[in-house]
């Protein structure tokens, strides 16, 4: 898969050769974005498109510069994700495209979260948002760029990063009571960070939402970058994850859990790995036969997370035996 950056701005600094690489930020303002978002639906809906077709749905040439910088620059803020490499490079729309250009409500809470989030998820945006007050200057903002930012920025570049910065902000209408999400997932601001046992979420993996309704998360990894939701044994990425309102007739949060769903039996669309055990019991491990890249990894996660369970098992039973 593509690294998912935007376009760093590359300017001559003098009559040698020598450039300056300002740090990656959006090559377009979130506002501009979002009509290139709209633009690929209206040609694409929720598919997938090769970069050759996005860049004619967005007037330009196959393999234009203005192509590839609006390509990074959609990813960046969060409404498009891509696969492939190439001539092979495809692009599709995010879940968070989707609701901001698809929820047409004239007051809708919903879709404003969904452009400040987008407007937050640059890198460069976070760690300003996160440093400064909104009311910081322009020419604070282009001195600590310049001389105080690791990598600084190219003074022929940085105002034309900071007056993206200031649309996009102005555009998201975010104020000093937006908090940014912490790299834990701690934010407390109800958002993604405040997931919990016992919340229920929708999942959403290649842009497609999973799940029919909400599923109750169950567990949760000790890293807290896992969740375990009921109906399934896989780990799913928390960075995947919305929480939603539990299902009509079900009590958000329930006090007690409700039951274990039971293993996937075997049958001709599953695989199965049997492991004998000393005490005469067994493990068994069962997977679909065709899994894609992307369930690929998140098994390869999810068998890291158990293999961490069953040390913490083995440790366990030997500090028994140690104070027996």
């Amino acid at each position: 898969m593509a690294t998912p950056i935007t376009k760093a701005v590359e300017t001559v600094e003098d009559s040698g050769k020598k450039r300056m690489r300002s740090p990656a930020y959006p090559y377009i303002n979130l506002e501009t974005a979002l009509r290139r978002a709209k633009e690929f639906h209206d040609k694409e809906n929720r598919g997938l498109a090769f970069m050759k077709v996005a860049a004619k749905h967005w007037g330009y040439e196959e393999k234009s510069s203005g192509a590839l910088q609006t390509a990074a620059a959609l990813i960046s803020f969060g409404l498009m994700r891509d696969e492939g490499t190439g001539e092979k490079r495809k692009l599709q729309l995010t879940q968070t495209a989707l609701r901001i250009i698809l929820d047409t409500r004239a007051d809708s809470s919903d879709r404003e979260g969904a452009i400040k989030e987008a407007a937050l998820s640059p890198k460069i945006h976070k760690e300003l948002w996160k440093r400064f007050e909104p009311t910081v200057s322009n020419d604070q903002l282009r001195h600590t760029l310049i001389l105080d930012w690791t990598p600084p920025f190219n003074e022929n570049s940085v105002d034309g990063f900071i007056r993206e910065y200031r649309d996009t902000i102005a555009f998201a209408k975010l104020s000093e009571s937006d908090k940014v999400a912490s790299e834990d997932g701690k934010d407390g601001d109800g958002g993604k960070g405040s997931i919990q046992i016992g919340d229920y979420v929708q999942w959403e993996s290649m842009g497609v939402l999973q799940f029919q309704e909400p599923k109750r998360i169950r567990e949760l990894s000790p890293d807290g970058k896992y969740a375990f939701v009921d109906g399934q044994y896989a780990g799913l990425p928390m960075e995947q994850l919305t929480r939603e309102k539990a299902p009509s007739g079900i009590p958000s949060n329930p006090a007690t859990p409700t039951e274990p769903h039971k293993p996937l039996l075997p049958n001709k669309h599953m695989q199965e790995f049997v492991v004998p055990l000393s005490d005469g019991s067994r493990a068994v491990f069962q997977w679909p036969n065709t899994l894609s890249k992307e369930d690929v990894a998140d098994l390869k996660d999810s068998l890291e997370i158990l293999q961490r369970k069953i040390m913490r098992s083995v440790a366990s039973e030997e500090k028994k035996e140690k104070s027996a």
